[in-house]
């Protein structure tokens, strides 16, 4: 591994945060915040572009497409609220939480080209958000955070959250809040960054002495880097997907900011490799089993292999892994919505999933236009289908409809469980039409349930007359 100094810029007044945003033309932007109520904006060589009054107020900030427009937005805490504001300086949210806000990061978690927003609390809480506000996940971490980052840790194009303590350890969840590895890197801990190449993943730590470590995804030490006093924030970067050249940039407590070339020597060793392996291996586990256990039917925890009330072992989805219900979705969702922004899409989508799920929608868009899976093309941030769904499917007949009304009624009498199978038997309608009814519904929001394997269960709140109106309305619409 190769570092290079690039240059040492003196600031008026101390960095307490910096962030590299990589744009989508290859051009570098270091943006940096300071107690003299100052945003810069410097490039890759230590240049300053801009500089604009900004208060002390924000303790952390990050820049990203929150709106899936091709527009920067800027992020940041302030207090205890979440803040973006957009390129034209207008509010965009301002969501207020129980804590202080620590620390936050911003990137495209699912590839709808809008940015999700992850934020650290002060009372030891992290929470992402979706683009659209919802948060995706909220977990309490142990001990107080001194970071979070949104990084593509298993290689898969759809990132992680990493977050940081000060007490040293570094745990990696999924998008979903799922815990996939803990590395203890230190004792102590009070900046970090990730940086990220190719196949290999680094994060480098700083406590209050003058000198950074750099570790391995299995935790050991690699390197040690000398920088001028005390580090107080770090950020990182890389120019492309492929390049073995990273960006570092560390702000001081002697009033500077520098700036690093980082260059990977070599591919990831055979240790590293296997380490991500298993934090794959581990993602795919926890997003295929069991959220209910299949026994007594307790809520548990994927996290766990047991179920925590009756000691089962908790089941493993086989007929719809994860990945294949989200092409089901998609299908289903854009047979309706042929022309509709991939932003949208994946807030639709986000209703019908039936347990928290990581996806990138844009690599599950190509791969079934690859194979033929769904006939049409992505055009900027909108995907545009096609076909239409009467050719994908033999449609049923109006007399095939009329009789799901009376076989509902006995389905569901004194249950809160629909067997789709079942329904298809006694009815004759396709399976896939009544499973592809279901979600659309679902993903308008019109019913309330959740789609597992054949079965649909109602929620407590939702009217089985209410229920039974809707889905016959929506079959309807294929028989014409």
């Amino acid at each position: 591994m190769k570092i290079r100094s690039v240059a040492e810029v003196a600031t008026s007044a101390n960095v307490y945060s910096v962030y590299v945003r990589q744009r989508q033309d290859a051009s570098t932007q270091i943006f940096s915040l300071d107690y003299g109520d100052r945003l810069r904006v410097f490039d890759a060589m230590g240049t300053l572009r801009s500089t604009r009054k900004w208060s002390s107020k924000v303790r952390c900030i990050a820049v990203a497409d929150i709106e899936g427009e091709g527009k920067d937005a800027l992020v940041g805490g302030v207090g205890k609220k979440v803040l973006v504001v957009d390129h034209r300086g207008s509010p965009v949210w301002n969501i207020r939480l129980e804590s202080n806000v620590v620390a936050c990061d911003a990137r495209d978690v699912d590839g709808d080209d809008a940015a999700e927003v992850v934020v650290a609390l002060q009372n030891n809480r992290i929470i992402l958000y979706n683009d659209d506000k919802d948060a995706i996940f909220t977990k309490t971490m142990r001990t107080p955070i001194a970071d979070v980052w949104l990084e593509d840790i298993t290689k898969d194009t759809e990132l992680e959250v990493v977050v940081a303590e000060k007490s040293g350890l570094v745990t990696v969840l999924t998008a979903a809040g799922y815990q996939l590895k803990d590395l203890q890197l230190g004792s102590r801990l009070s900046v970090f960054a990730v940086l990220s190449f190719g196949e290999r993943t680094l994060f480098i730590t700083g406590d209050q002495s003058a000198t950074l470590r750099l570790w391995d995804i299995d935790g050991n030490e690699v390197e040690r880097l000398d920088v001028a006093d005390t580090p107080r924030s770090m950020a990182t970067g890389i120019p492309d997907d492929i390049s073995d050249i990273a960006f570092l940039v560390v702000s001081t407590k002697d009033k500077k900011l520098s700036f690093w070339e980082v260059q990977a020597s070599g591919k990831a060793t055979r240790t590293e490799k296997v380490i991500l392996q298993q934090i794959g291996s581990t993602k795919n586990v926890l997003y295929r089993r069991a959220i209910k256990c299949g026994n007594c039917g307790a809520p548990t925890s994927p996290e766990v292999s047991t179920c925590s009330s009756c000691g089962a072992t908790l089941e493993m989805i086989e007929e719809y892994a994860v990945e294949e219900y989200i092409q089901e979705s998609i299908d289903s969702i854009t047979s309706k919505h042929n022309k509709i922004k991939l932003m949208e899409l994946d807030r639709i989508l986000r209703r019908t999933l039936p347990r928290p799920a990581a996806y990138n929608l844009r690599r599950s868009l190509q791969a079934m236009i690859q194979s033929n899976e769904i006939e049409g093309h992505i055009d900027g941030n909108m995907f545009v289908r096609t076909e239409t769904k009467k050719k994908r499917i033999a449609t049923p007949t109006k007399q095939d409809v009329q009789k799901v009304k009376g076989t509902l009624r006995n389905l569901l009498r004194g249950n809160d469980t629909l067997d789709i199978r079942r329904l298809e038997k006694e009815t004759g309608v396709d399976r896939k039409i009544l499973r592809r009814t279901l979600i659309i519904l679902l993903g308008e929001g019109t019913i309330q349930g959740s789609l597992s394997g054949d079965e649909f269960i109602l929620e407590e709140k939702q009217s089985v007359s209410d229920f039974e109106r809707k889905l016959m309305d929506e079959l309807a619409t294929w028989s014409g």
